[in-house]
């Protein structure tokens, strides 16, 4: 039965604290009323509920439970509305722990309301989570900490996230469609060459006649892919390996984000993502307050190019050492003029936060544009090109036939 600390008055001076087991509050509220003392604060015990050891995690499923973006962005939003309903940060978090499905987030959310609990506040709790927490998301909070704003600051933080979320799954499904085309074609063209070519071309040998070089050609490829299949997967997952491993040094990375950008059509849509979530974020954090040398600061979080993350480096010193942000983003291979132009007249009007959000909402309409000319150029290239393969292999099957009837 869950249990209730509770504080009431014993006569006209004395005040007493106890704990109790209860169904609920009221229950609670109607024993201590029997016990002839008058309830002043009724709770529920946190450290029964919240202390509980936490049952260990079968590693089995821990890769296919850890904390996502869904789960921050549900957390955001609930405490929200569980702050703007004027419950305090401490009973938001056990209600949250409470309600919580996934075990990982629940385990954070525990050891953040043991840390508010224990005095600290709730920025310095998210201080101890930034592995799901972005320096963004944990200024934003402090400022509204500082400011007395943290309801307003909350509301638009659950608001910027759920925008965040629309954002990566319209970018996700439109990558999703060419990404399945392609990776159809390769499988297409992987099972033709090492299952079914080689039972095909197995006629060709009792013929006694030169073939042609096509057909020589086809049934070399296909041999080697019948024999060493094996071996090309084993090849395929080294480069894999060494691909993730070359991405995680800061020179592989740059390296790659320059060869994406210079790429037909990708390059753009990369772009336009790209500075309409950093306009978006910049907005937020300006509009609640932080000044723009510390949005530079925070947003490197946010950006996944490392070009991008460079340029921002560089335009926060820039800043830092005076300069207007518009004059330090000028040599931006991001920001084009118009961009620069509607963040020099918001810094005029004192109106940046607004320029950024203008900025945000020209490119995500962008970013849609981008993306459906890409699925239109990708799609019908990938056919092609199985097309094109196909086309081959017929005529490298069929051009012996004609020769053997040719010699008949």
């Amino acid at each position: 039965m869950p249990k209730f600390r509770y504080k009431a008055k014993e006569g006209p001076d004395k005040v007493i604290d106890g704990v109790i087991d209860a169904v609920n509050s009221d229950a609670a509220v109607s024993i201590i009323a029997q016990k002839g003392l008058v309830p002043l604060d009724v709770f529920a015990d946190e450290s029964a509920s919240m202390d509980a050891p936490v049952q260990k995690k079968n590693f089995a499923f821990s890769l296919f439970k850890r904390v996502k973006l869904n789960d921050v962005v549900e957390f955001t939003r609930q405490l929200s509305d569980l702050v703007e309903a004027a419950v305090p940060i401490l009973r938001s978090l056990e209600i949250i722990a409470q309600q919580t499905q996934n075990p990982d987030m629940k385990v954070k959310v525990q050891e953040m309301h043991k840390t508010v609990r224990d005095g600290n506040s709730f920025s310095e709790a998210l201080t101890h989570h930034t592995d799901i927490f972005s320096v963004f998301f944990i200024n934003l909070v402090r400022t509204g900490e500082v400011s007395g704003k943290l309801k307003d600051v909350l509301k638009r933080l659950a608001d910027y996230m759920e925008s965040e979320q629309q954002t990566n799954a319209r970018i996700k499904q439109a990558l999703a469609y060419p990404m399945v085309i392609v990776c159809v074609g390769i499988l297409t063209m992987f099972v033709l060459l090492t299952f079914v070519i080689p039972r095909l071309t197995v006629m060709f040998e009792d013929l006694g006649q030169e073939l042609p070089l096509i057909t020589k050609a086809l049934i070399a490829v296909s041999g080697f892919f019948a024999s060493f299949w094996w071996l090309i997967i084993i090849v395929g997952a080294v480069i894999a390996l060494y691909f993730r491993q070359f991405l995680s040094t800061s020179q592989g990375r740059l390296r790659f984000d320059i060869w994406r950008l210079k790429m037909p059509a990708l390059g753009s849509f990369i772009r336009y993502a790209e500075v309409g979530r950093l306009s978006r974020t910049m907005g937020t954090l300006i509009e609640n307050g932080i000044v723009v040398n510390d949005a530079l600061n925070s947003v490197w979080g946010t950006v996944d190019n490392a070009i991008l993350k460079s340029e921002l480096m560089v335009a926060s010193t820039e800043v830092r050492d005076g300069a207007s942000l518009n004059y330090a983003l000028r040599d931006s291979i991001f920001f084009p003029d118009m961009a620069l132009s509607m963040i020099a007249v918001g810094e005029e009007t004192g109106r940046l936060d607004q320029s950024f959000h203008k900025i945000a909402d020209t490119y995500e309409r962008r970013t849609d544009q981008a993306a459906k000319t890409m699925v239109s150029l990708l799609g019908p290239l990938v056919l092609v090109v199985i097309m094109v393969f196909v086309t081959l292999v017929v005529l490298a099957m069929i051009l012996p036939i004609f020769q053997m009837d040719l010699s008949i």
